[in-house]
Order: structure tokens, then sequence, then C-alpha cells
């Protein structure tokens, strides 16, 4: 039999579910409240502090939270219920004025948490409804009566012209000669010159009334008698004919040289450059694409500036229909917000051939994101971005047919030879991250976003569970995955050996620890957390830290922070967490600091206080507790425990009280494996003698060792070490150093548990414990 001890070196690698003899002597069995820091080490999470009482809200299980976060200072809690009714929250638990103009969009809603998405940019929210099937609108463009032109484009001597125009029954012929250049006298010469102009001639075959005008400069002439239902208008060298009404008519035109000097239009031409100079404002036609010049079709109308103008084909729909598309919750100036809907731009140009609809149109929107300054959405299996740059007017359509431009939309799907119905877009790694059930698809673009650049590969394909949006921290993204009743989480990264996409899973070693569905993530870079709800375990916050050193992970640590509510959400906000806790019908605004409790600036002795809901009580501020709750506890300065009706003598004294609800740290040590270079030695029997924990700053604390059938045997360390300098009367004593504490079982019959449920702090850097080891054998 020998003695022999081990170290243990520090206590921050959380929970491990693998047989003892495969974990890290760094981890755990059980962690309950503690957190677990690089640093200082593990010890006893946060406190929450009270902010406000947010009031009743309907449904509060199945409520949308999102949080707005305007810069570092100014944030808001948007929580939207299953009556649609959206309520906004200061940092302070202030509600703000919500003017809903849109009401209906949110209408309907049984489960807001899982049918509503959301993105904020500066002051604008804008909320999609997954429920909602986009649509058209019922808004056409222009269409005039039926029209066409003739264009006097050349005039010669001795030329014949003629205009022929026919409506229902009705038909009538203006023809004309010029006269020859040779005349018998100046007068005559005069008038064959006069005759051979190109306003003259138009102005003659202007006439359907029986009387040509200026005989004398023509000859041959055939008069036209009047069309009913016709208007002929001259501009210059070009006659507009235009219908009364909606019944179209035929025109046909001729001259003696094959149709050079008389041009017709007529709803469609084949060069646009034949196009007269006057015209009718508003004037539209079709011009035919060139296949050459790989050139679609499109439509041209006449200005008032003179110019003909890109424009769209008549009579077709133009809009969408904004009140199918995501809204918009807009802060305003006062600090109240107005819900309505977003104005989308309308097509202006081309048809349903050459500028044709999103393909959102008939499909519900999956996710709501911004990208390299463009808004986009996913529908089914297609990526769709507005036009870059515009913020008001979003516009999905082309602003030109004969040219493709880098701001342009862009519509792009997935290629897979699976069914990828897309779920989230997160953006990663300058690139754009999309998920699906079984597939995840990178979106690129070199050097900008573009309908030309954009591309989309298929990178990686992992199972993932996407009831919560994937959550990027750094250079991770992530996401959940399903296995039974137990939910996983998986970190994606970029390999930079090989420049591709990977992804690990950081619940390999504890695989049934997620109890449920995951139905939200959150996490931080600055303070290298994840943060992960589950719908099975409410009341619960499954905390993730890990730390990186170059390309070495040295800390990958799973928790669980209990609260004695059912927590609707969380998010960060730098070191903090802002947390919304439901309790009873009421739901709860708190805040949980990461970095330094103010409660040190108060405290003699400068430590933390650990209570829940914790509120600071002082004269000149909050005076009494803002809630009712039967285990509130009171602090004074010192750290010790008052009862309520020494507060108010407190608070006489310009003392500082802290008031709030006791919770409790557990943190269960693995069983003690012996190893021998670092390889477990599983032949022998190690019986435990004792442990030893290093401590620091700590007030408070017990271990329970609990044998195998027998009775728990319990120790507390309350600071109190006689002559030790930290051991003053009538204040908690803050000390560190090590506890020691007697086992004497064996190593796998044996449960150790350090706990505190004290408002005291209390954290632990390492820990040894010493056993005697009986070998069967020798080794050789």
């Amino acid at each position: 039999m020998a003695l022999i001890s081990q170290s243990i070196p520090n206590l921050i690698n959380g929970v491990s579910q693998q047989p003892p003899s495969l974990r890290l002597n760094t981890q755990a069995e059980l962690q309950e409240n503690g957190l677990s820091n690089v640093v200082t080490g593990l010890s006893k999470r946060p406190s929450s502090q009270h902010i406000a009482d947010l009031g009743v809200i309907n449904n509060i299980d199945k409520a949308f939270i999102h949080t707005i976060r305007r810069d570092e200072n100014e944030f808001y809690s948007m929580v939207v219920d299953t009556a649609g009714t959206i309520k906004v929250f200061d940092k302070d638990g202030v509600s703000k004025t919500v003017t809903n103009n849109a009401a209906s969009y949110l209408s309907g809603l049984t489960d807001p948490s899982q049918e509503l998405a959301a993105v904020s940019i500066a002051d604008t929210t804008f909320i999609l409804n997954k429920n909602t099937v986009v649509a058209k609108g019922t808004n056409t463009s222009p269409s005039r009566n039926p029209e066409a032109l003739v264009y006097v484009k050349q005039a010669d001597y001795s030329s014949t012209y003629r205009l022929k125009l026919t409506k229902g029954a009705s038909t009538s012929t203006v023809e004309f000669a010029t006269k020859s250049s040779t005349q018998s006298s100046t007068s005559l010469t005069q008038n064959a010159e006069r005759g051979a102009s190109t306003d003259l001639i138009a102005e003659n075959l202007d006439t359907f009334s029986g009387s040509i005008v200026n005989v004398t400069y023509y000859d041959n002439i055939t008069d036209g008698a009047t069309v009913t239902g016709l208007t002929l208008t001259r501009y210059g060298s070009v006659i507009h004919i235009q219908s009364d009404d909606t019944t179209n008519f035929t025109v046909e035109v001729g001259d003696s040289h094959g149709g050079d000097h008389l041009l017709l239009f007529k709803t469609e031409t084949a060069d646009f450059k034949k196009l007269p100079t006057e015209g009718p404002v508003d004037f539209n036609i079709k011009v035919s694409g060139d296949n050459q010049k790989a050139q679609d079709d499109y439509y041209v109308k006449f200005t008032a500036d003179g110019v003909w103008k890109e424009t769209i084909e008549p009579n077709i729909i133009i809009d969408l229909d904004a009140t199918t598309l995501p809204h918009k919750l807009a802060k305003q100036p006062d600090g109240s917000f107005i819900f309505d809907e977003v104005s989308y731009a309308d097509r202006r140009v081309g048809d349903d051939g050459t500028n044709d609809f999103p393909s959102f149109i008939g499909y519900t929107l999956a996710d709501i994101f911004f990208h390299r300054d463009r808004l986009g959405v996913l529908a089914d299996e297609n990526v769709i971005f507005a036009r870059a740059g515009e913020y008001v007017d979003f516009d999905f359509f082309r602003k030109s047919t004969l040219t493709i431009v880098d701001s342009d939309p862009i519509d792009v799907a997935v290629s897979s030879n699976k069914v990828s119905i897309l779920k989230h877009a997160v953006p990663f790694n300058e690139a754009l991250l999309l998920f699906s059930d079984l597939t995840q698809f990178k979106l690129t673009a070199d050097p900008v976003l573009t309908p030309e650049t954009v591309n989309i590969a298929n990178t990686t394909e992992f199972e993932a569970s996407l009831r919560a949006k994937p959550a990027q921290a750094g250079k991770f993204v992530y996401f959940a995955s399903k296995r039974g009743a137990w939910s996983g989480m998986w970190e994606y990264y970029v390999d930079t050996d090989t420049d591709t996409n990977d992804a690990t899973e950081s619940t390999a070693h504890v695989p049934e620890y997620l109890n449920g569905d995951v139905t939200n993530i959150q996490a931080s870079s600055n303070e290298d957390m994840l943060l992960v709800q589950t719908d099975n375990d409410p009341e619960a916050l499954y905390v993730y830290r890990y730390y990186w050193s170059g390309r070495e992970k040295l800390q990958s640590s799973w928790s669980r922070w209990v609260f004695d509510g059912d927590v609707i959400g969380c998010s960060f906000n730098r070191a903090d967490i802002t947390l919304l806790i439901k309790r009873g019908t009421n739901l709860y605004l708190e805040r949980i600091n990461l970095s330094v409790d103010d409660a040190t600036n108060y405290t003699t002795g400068q430590f933390s206080i650990h209570l829940d809901r914790r509120v600071q009580l002082e004269t000149a501020g909050l005076t009494t507790v803002p809630y009712v709750d039967a285990a509130t506890i009171y602090i004074d300065q010192t750290g010790n425990v008052i009862n309520l009706v020494d507060v108010a003598g407190k608070l006489a004294g310009s003392e500082i009280v802290y008031a709030g609800i006791p919770y409790t740290f557990k943190y269960q040590f693995s069983e003690p494996v012996v190893k021998q270079a670092n390889q477990p030695v599983t032949t022998g029997v190690l019986n435990l003698r004792n442990y030893a924990v290093v401590y620091n700053n700590t007030g408070f604390f017990e271990v329970d060792v609990t044998p195998s059938r027998r009775a728990t045997y319990n120790r507390k360390f309350t600071g109190r070490i006689v002559s030790g300098a930290a051991n003053i009367l009538n204040r908690a004593a803050i000390d560190s150093g090590t506890y020691e504490f007697g086992i004497l079982a064996k190593s796998d019959k044996v449960s150790i548990v350090l706990k505190s449920d004290s408002h005291l702090p209390c954290v632990f850097q390492s820990a040894e414990w010493e056993g005697f080891y009986v070998l069967r054998s020798r080794r050789m």
C-alpha cells in the first residue's frame, strides 16, 4: 500500500459525461451556478440584478424576444406576444410608446418565438412573419389606347407618299406625289421645293377630311375621308394616331423609296435608332432585342425632355404587396416607436420575361438579414438581396434590362442533390453562411457582392436543428443538432490549413447534457461565452466557456446556471447579460455583469454580493424592494445578514443595504483516477484519504462528502481562521488559502461536492487529493 497524491491544476473545464478514466483532471461531474474563468478560476456566478417588472405579457412562454442594440449604451428589448402586440423596453425597463399602424401583419400568431424573425439596422428593426405568403401587388403600369407613329423621315422630289387607316368597317387613304424638281417657272420651282419637306408632307398625310391642304405643291392627290374613332395629331414631321377607345386599328404606309422615307411605329420596332425625335409624351413601344448582342427585348417611352427612356410594358403588375413583406419598427426622435409597412420600389422597366418578380413570390420567407450593404431574405431554396445601398425604398427589381450593374438585386438558388430549404443566414468570415436541415452553404463574392460575382458553394453536410438561429462569435458560428431527447452544439469554422469549412462538436464530451430542443443561442466574443436555452429546461441557461491560445483550445467548459423563474430570453451587451425572466404571469428584466460587481465599491473589504434579483437600497435612491418574494434577505455593507426591521436604520445612517434571493453554487469533483504517463491505471484500488482545495477571496462554502451507503459528511468554511488577518469582528471574513478535508472512502464509491448558498463569494483555483493506492500486481 502506497500513499500517493495528485494535483488538479484548475477547476475550469466544466462538466464531462465521459467515463472518469477518460476525463481530464480539470473536468467535473456536476457544475451549477459556477463561472469558469481561465484567469480567476472557478467561482460562483455573478448575481442577477433586478432592473424592472415589465408586467403581464400574454402567453409569454411563446413570445418573440429580440434585442435592439443601437450602440453599447442604448439598447432595447422588444417583445411580441401571441396577440401581435409589440412592447419595447429600454435598458432600464421603461416601456416605450409603440404605435402599430400595421397590426394585420402580426395577426394569427400562435407561437411568435418560432414564427417571427428580426434584424436591426441602426434605428430600424425589420420584422418578418414566417407564416405570410409573399404576393404581388395590384397596381399596373400605365395603359394607353392603341396608337401609332408615322414618321416622315425623308422627303424628295417626284416621290409618292401614302397613308391608309382602318378601324372596324371604316377605311380611308391619303396619297399624293411630290412634284419634279424641274419646273417651267420660278414660282413652280418654289412650290416643288416647298412640297418636298418632311413637315409639310406630314401635315398633308395628317388630313383625313376629304380636303388636302396645299394642293399646289403636289400631284395625283387622293383625298382621305374621315376615319371614325381615330384622333390624329402632328408633331413636326411625326403623325400620332390614337384610337379613341380600346379598339385596335391598322395602319399602312408606303413611299416610292421602298419604305425608307415613311416609317411606321406601332407596338414594336426592331431598330431603336430609327425612332423619331418628336412625338407625344409617354408614347410606349417595344424594341426587339438583338440576338447577336445577347440583348433582350425592352420598352421605351417618349419623355417631355424629348428623349426616349427605357420603361415598362404597359398594363402589367408593377408592385409588391407590402402587406405580405417584412415590416419595420422604427425609433422616432422623441424615443417612441412606430410599426408600419416598409416601402418597396415598383418595377419600372421590362416585362415578366426580362425583369420578373423576385422568386419569393408565392412562398413564405424564412429569415431576414443584412449583408454587404444589402437587405436579404431567404425563401425556399433561394437567397434574394435587394439593391445595394438603399435603405428607404428597398428595390428587388432591375433598373435596366439592357445592362446588369453591380448594385442590381441578386436572386440566386442553392444547388444540391438534396432538398435544401434554407432556414437561416449568418454573416461569417466575409461570406454568408446558409443553413438548411442537412446542408450548409457559403455565399461568397469577390471583390464585391454583385449579380455577376455571387457564388454559392455546398461546403459541409451536418445535420442541424434550426429552431434557434445559429450565432456568430469571432471566427466561429455555433449551431445546434438533435439526438433524441438531447441536443448538441457545434463550432463551425474555417480550417486555415486547407482553407475549407468544418465543424466540431463542442458537446462531444457531454452528449446528454442539453435537455430538449435548443431554442436560443447567444454568443459573445468579448467573454468567450455561449448561452444556450432549451425547451425542456426553461429555468436554466447552459453556459459554454472556451479559451483559445493560438490554435490550441485550453478551455472547453459546459455548466448550467439555474434561476428561480423561467428564462424567456437572454442577450449580450459587452460584459453584461440581459435576462427576461418569467415569474408567475409577470416578466422581469434583469442583468448580470460579468466584469466587476459594483458591490465591491461599497462593501467593507470590497467583496461581491451574490444574490439573484439583487437591488441596492440607499437613502437617496431605492429604499424598498420593488418586488415581493418570501426568500428575500438583506445584507449590510459589512456582509452580514440583517433583519428587515433593521434596514430603515441602516439607510438612515447613510449606509447601503443589498437585498435579493440566495442561490446555490454546486461543483462535484470527478472520480479520481490514477494515471501513469497520462494513461489510466485501472487494476488497483484507490482509497481516498483527504482533499485540499485552494481558494481565493472566499467568504463561505460547504463540502459534502457522501460515501456509498453512508451518511453525508458536511464541512463548512466561513473564512474565519484563528489569528487570520481577515477574521475581524462584525465583518464578513474574506480569505485566501488552502482548505483540507477528510474523505476516507474508495474513490469510486464517494461523492465530493463543493457548494455555497451564501451571498459571500467563493473562488476555487485548484485542488489536490491524497490516497492509498494498492496494486494487485507489479507492472513490468
